[in-house]
């Protein structure tokens, strides 16, 4: 059956209708999705430059350094590699437990453990067989309360994945955070050196 000129022309532009249509949706649908992938990857670093900047604040409100010290322990067989010990004497000064203590060395991000100290009667402590000006009992971080005096000893040899937003130049610093708080931090410029503990 042939059709007639105007069928034909009748038939042509309802295919042309039909194509714009389609393409037009289909351009519409593109769109749409390009738009929701710029609005979705601006939350994304929004939400980033926010976690950044919460990792270097202050804090200096929540704790105050006592003293930093450092100490080698010296083993008593030869084939064995002396251990330095260091440790971070502090003033927790919130009603706010913390969750956690790290330490950022020249390398690596290490975490600590926590004790609570509290000064002895030694007037003259022998530094050189492991005394000390107080002394120290475990405690749970959910126990902490505000005044508590904490050594926080660094754990020789732990090395742990750094967070994102702790750069480079953060060094020598004390990183901790509360359930209210990211990371926060205490710059620790100086360990005072105790006489070396000569292991029999």
């Amino acid at each position: 059956m042939k059709l007639s000129f105007n069928s034909r022309f009748y038939t042509t532009k309802r295919l042309f209708v039909y194509i714009y249509n389609h393409f037009f949706l289909i351009m519409i649908t593109r769109a749409g999705i390009f738009v929701t992938t710029i609005c979705t990857a601006a939350m994304l670093t929004a939400c980033a430059q926010t976690k950044k900047a919460a990792a270097v604040k202050s804090g200096a409100t929540y704790a105050k350094t006592i003293e930093a010290t450092e100490q080698t322990t010296l083993p008593g067989r030869k084939e064995s590699e002396p251990v330095r010990t260091q440790k971070i004497l502090l003033v927790w000064k919130q009603k706010e437990t913390p969750q956690t203590f790290y330490w950022r060395g020249e390398d690596g991000w290490t975490d600590c453990t926590v004790s609570k100290a509290s000064k002895n009667n030694k007037k003259a402590p022998r530094y050189q067989f492991g005394e000390n000006w107080y002394d120290t009992k475990t405690i749970a971080l959910d126990k902490i309360k505000k005044g508590d005096t904490l050594e926080l000893t660094v754990t020789p040899g732990g090395k742990n994945v750094i967070p994102a937003g702790i750069t480079a130049d953060m060094k020598n610093r004390l990183f901790f955070k509360t359930a209210k708080t990211g990371w926060l931090y205490l710059p620790v410029e100086k360990f005072i050196k105790r006489p070396p503990v000569a292991m029999p």
